[in-house]
């Protein structure tokens, strides 16, 4: 259901279409594969080191809330 935040509903449309298998967190995999559709030149290490920025809690997965913070940035 959408809510009254368009920039909230654009990040939760958004983190759906990455979370490819759908149990609400992002792996690596999920992750990479969505940035070398946007920038297939990207350097494995570089979209790992991108995906350990917004890993804030080191689990090898992005939660939602860590996704929503670094997309915090849009507003």
């Amino acid at each position: 259901m959408k809510g009254t935040d368009p920039v909230l509903d654009e990040v939760e449309e958004m983190f759906a279409r990455i979370d490819l298998d759908g149990d609400q967190s992002i792996g690596f995999e999920e992750f990479a594969k969505i940035m070398r559709e946007i920038d297939h030149t990207r350097s494995a290490s570089a979209l790992r080191a991108r995906f350990d920025a917004i890993d804030a809690n080191r689990d090898g997965r992005v939660s939602f809330e860590e996704f929503r913070a670094w997309c915090g940035g849009w507003r």
